[in-house]
């Protein structure tokens, strides 16, 4: 019986991760806040990985990773591999050495969002060689990093919900 649920569960962590794909893609959907739009699947991956242990949340860090690197338009493979390897570890942290709670979340939040973003800036701009990168990097990729970091919350919630509710038969 308890597979069942975790098949359910992981079914509806799938059906978001398409969903707010969708909603990132729509152009204008989402307003721009300072130059930037929120990279909606980051927070997605990482809340999910919290509450999941290590092999399922890489699967869905690979699944949401893919999605970007698909809809972003960045370097393909990217945030499929970034994405990978930061949710594995968060998921065997969480699992093995804290309890998840949104305050854990938000820290984890705000070192991942902006180590990730950082990184594909690095590789999209500064390698490319592109010669406003600084200017790009203050009046975007910091209005994203932030954008993308008030999210957490909501998808916190979202997947709280999700995982109590599948692993305490709710639904």
């Amino acid at each position: 019986m308890e597979r069942k649920y975790t098949v359910l569960r992981y079914m509806a962590y799938s059906l978001e991760i398409l969903i707010f794909y969708i909603i990132q893609g729509v152009p204008d959907l989402i307003p721009n806040v300072l130059g930037g739009k929120p990279l909606l699947l980051i927070p997605v991956a990482l809340t999910i990985a919290c509450f999941e242990n290590e092999v399922p949340a890489m699967a869905f860090g690979v699944a949401c990773g893919g999605m970007m690197d698909f809809g972003v338009g960045t370097h393909f493979g990217f945030y499929t591999i970034a994405l990978a390897i930061v949710c594995f570890f968060v998921g065997y942290f969480a699992e093995n050495y804290f309890n998840t709670k949104l305050v854990i979340t938000l820290i984890i939040s705000l070192v991942l969002i902006p180590l990730l973003i950082s990184l594909n800036f690095v590789i999209n701009y500064i390698f490319a060689g592109y010669s406003k990168g600084g200017y790009y990097f203050v009046y975007h990729t910091l209005a994203t990093m932030g954008y993308t970091f008030v999210t957490v919350p909501v998808f916190y919630g979202i997947n709280r919900v999700l995982s109590r509710g599948f692993n305490d038969n709710l639904f």
